[in-house]
């Protein structure tokens, strides 16, 4: 009886399983050519010795079956084109340290979790602090990705353009602020993407209860994840009402890729909505996305930000280092692929093409690597 009632659960959860696999999987033959469509991105930097790449991938294949826009799919195409050694390294074992001495360079497209995010870190620190090797991201790339205070700090640091942000770890502060604010106020939650843990406070009243549930219960606020609440932290930020768009610009090496983004009808949030346009770009905005790449220290970034007539000026929204990347065509001018040479700042080009910005960062990171370790070897590093 018992033997029978787990055969039946088991079958039925294969079937749940296999369900799950139709809707959002691909078969692998499938999604390699349409990876394949995409130009290729080859190694300028030549040395003798080449590294070895341990790629993490986002999920694991089933039966034949992939999810389309896992970035693995991508480093792995980089690594076959260049002739690169490379193998899949499980980071989430529990010989993760023995395994990574097989490797130079480890790369993860890192999802967007709290759980994940906190192992990451952990895990990359030791990885490069302690065993000397190269990560994409690195834990300072790390360290900022998918956490807005975080983030905020940065911005403000650096004295980026960003939209003017509250963000406190008091509750006497935020109460006061709450009691003078301007409504309405946008509250956001450390880690989420994609508009979740976004919500938009209209009064006095509304933020109070709020405050109340992050500093004076002892579990916090609930938010999308579970398992984890929004305790003893307010993030907040003004409603700029004249926008009416956002941008989303990339940025890796020398190039520039991005598109506009809007709200659907009746919502006032632009990311989520899945109303892409994709068109030429400010020249202002792609010199803000390339600066703020720059002083944020990554080697890939976007930057989303929305322009405010009011101000006359355009406003960083937040950066993100990984997004969801479906297509190989992220901008598009005039019914052509390309994307926006920013070598020089002062000349900014459209140039044709059709990449995976997950090959266009990996080939940074290798030749950074090729380059340091040609250093490391030169008789003048002796």
């Amino acid at each position: 009886m018992v033997i029978d009632t787990l055969l039946r659960w088991f079958k039925e959860n294969e079937r749940q399983k296999m369900r799950h696999v139709r809707r959002h999987y691909l078969p692998m033959e499938e999604v390699r050519r349409r990876v394949d469509e995409a130009d290729e991105v080859l190694l300028e930097y030549c040395a003798a010795t080449l590294p070895r790449i341990g790629i993490v991938r986002d999920s694991e294949p089933v039966g034949g079956y992939v999810r389309p826009n896992d970035s693995w799919l991508r480093y792995e195409r980089f690594c076959r084109r260049n002739g690169l050694d490379y193998g899949f390294y499980d980071i989430a074992a529990s010989d993760w340290q023995r395994q990574a001495a097989q490797y130079d360079i480890i790369v993860w497209h890192t999802p967007s979790t709290p759980a994940v995010q906190a192992m990451a870190e952990s895990k990359i620190y030791v990885l490069e602090r302690m065993l000397g090797k190269c990560c994409f991201p690195s834990f300072d790339e790390l360290w900022q990705y998918e956490h807005k205070s975080r983030a905020s700090y940065l911005y403000e640091a650096l004295g980026l353009p960003a939209i003017p942000t509250f963000a406190t770890n008091s509750r006497e502060e935020a109460l006061r602020y709450a009691a003078q604010a301007t409504y309405p106020l946008i509250s956001k939650i450390d880690t989420a993407s994609k508009s979740s843990g976004v919500r938009k406070i209209a009064t006095a009243a509304q933020a109070k209860r709020l405050i109340r549930r992050i500093f004076t219960d002892r579990s916090g606020a609930s938010t999308r994840w579970h398992y984890v609440r929004q305790k003893d932290y307010l993030y907040l930020q003004p409603f700029v009402d004249d926008a009416t768009f956002d941008l989303r610009i990339f940025v890796v090496d020398d190039k520039a890729f991005g598109y506009y983004r809007y709200p659907a009808a009746g919502d006032f949030r632009a990311s989520g909505s899945g109303i892409c346009v994709k068109k030429e770009l400010p020249e202002e905005a792609i010199r803000l996305a390339v600066d703020t790449v720059k002083r944020l220290g990554s080697r890939l970034m976007s930057v989303d930000m929305l322009y405010s007539p009011k101000q006359g000026r355009y406003l960083i929204i937040e950066t993100s280092l990984f997004n969801r990347i479906d297509t190989c065509e992220q901008t598009v001018v005039d019914g052509v692929a390309g994307y926006y040479d920013v070598s020089d700042p002062n000349a900014i080009r459209f140039r044709p093409g059709r990449f995976w910005l997950q090959e266009l960062s990996l080939k940074v990171v290798v030749e950074e690597w090729l380059r340091r370790h040609a250093s490391e070897r030169s008789p003048e590093a002796e």
